[in-house]
């Protein structure tokens, strides 16, 4: 049955800038023989009212002509029987249902698109997998952890505590070792530069991106938002920041972005941390010292959540690209509690109050 399933489609989405491509970003077809199924084996139903409940399916163009043409199709193998409606000023109308022949082929399709999810599944865990800005910004916006079910969180005691650290400390496609042991001494600097003069570096929204993990009683949830707004001061010489001059910076996010996948957990978030109230979230840099050569600074700021200012510490890793680009990423855990924000409870799930904040962003000269 799929190799009769419509083949005109029209694209979801543009085609990035760039050299022709030689495919179309468009969804799922072969698809639409168990979709009209399954919708009649919800209800009876007519042709045009088919061809508007099949649009949800998000199955490419639906028309008229796709739908009768599956319907045919169907009914032809047994799957669906039709019959006249009685005629109603006029008019006699067709009425489709399913078979129960039809009935047990849907149970064998659902195996058919469960085995399909799987798939699409592992490839999207192997693009998360290759710790590139752009898989988790692709996270993000599209909520995979609530849509796939998998965890990574490393707060988690089951999930290996390096998966995130790969994610989000890749720079320009090149993975980075795992952060050494900030407990460890300082080592000895090389001899420091004549100070440069400082540069302000706006941040770029769209290339910068929080990850918020949390612990429940069903397993990890994954909220997070790109859109990421500020600006940092510092001294860069090199390729290098150089603390002697402390650098500042002001980094802000609008809280309402914060997404899960899951609208259930979302209105529970932005319910109890009150985003109405406290739209923002900010962080403030009022310290910075080098760990070593490493790459990595322990820096010390002010962190503004629900309206409620503590100060934090932690630590991060800098590079500078040769474009001028300042990545910088880092994480550190966090007791909502310290916040006034009370665990949040979901029906029968419950969150714990500790959770894992992780940080990419990248600034550029405006």
């Amino acid at each position: 049955m799929a190799d009769r399933a419509p083949t005109s489609t029209a694209p979801v989405d543009p085609v990035p800038e760039g050299p022709a491509s030689r495919f179309e970003f468009a969804p799922p077809r072969r698809f639409v023989l168990p979709a009209v199924l399954l919708l009649l084996s919800e209800r009876p139903g007519y042709g045009y009212n088919l061809e508007k409940d099949l649009l949800d399916f998000n199955f490419g163009r639906i028309d008229r002509p796709t739908v009768y043409r599956a319907l045919a199709d169907l009914e032809g193998d047994g799957l669906v029987d039709s019959w006249n409606e009685a005629a109603t000023a006029g008019q006699q109308r067709r009425v489709y249902g399913i078979t129960p022949l039809g009935e047990r082929v849907l149970r064998v399709w659902m195996t058919v698109i469960k085995e399909e999810r799987d798939c699409l599944g592992s490839v999207l865990r192997r693009y998360q997998a290759t710790g590139t800005v752009d898989a988790v910004l692709a996270e993000v916006d599209g909520g995979w952890a609530a849509a796939l079910g998998y965890g990574w969180s490393p707060v988690s005691t089951t999930a290996p505590a390096v998966t995130t650290a790969r994610r989000l400390a890749a720079v320009d496609g090149e993975r980075r070792a795992p952060a050494p042991d900030t407990d460890a001494e300082p080592a000895d600097l090389p001899a420091a530069a004549a100070p440069g003069s400082a540069r302000t570096l706006r941040l770029i929204p769209d290339r910068s991106v929080v990850l918020i993990e949390v612990r429940s009683t069903v397993g990890p949830i994954s909220f997070g938002a790109d859109g990421v707004t500020g600006s940092v001061t510092a001294d860069i010489i090199d390729g290098v920041v150089r603390p002697e001059s402390p650098p500042t910076a002001s980094v802000e996010i609008a809280v309402e972005r914060l997404r899960s996948g899951s609208g259930v957990y979302d209105a529970e978030l932005l319910r109890r941390i009150d985003a109405r109230r406290h739209p923002l979230a900010s962080l403030e840099l009022r310290d910075c010292q080098p760990i070593g050569t490493t790459g990595r600074y322990r820096l010390a700021g002010e962190l503004t959540f629900h309206g409620v200012t503590r100060r934090t510490d932690g630590t991060v890793s800098a590079t500078v690209g040769p474009d001028g680009r300042l990545v910088v990423v880092g994480e550190q855990v966090f007791d909502i509690r310290d916040f006034a924000v009370p665990s949040p409870t979901v029906l029968m799930l419950r969150i714990y109050p500790d959770v894992r904040v992780h940080l990419h962003i990248e600034a550029e000269e405006s």
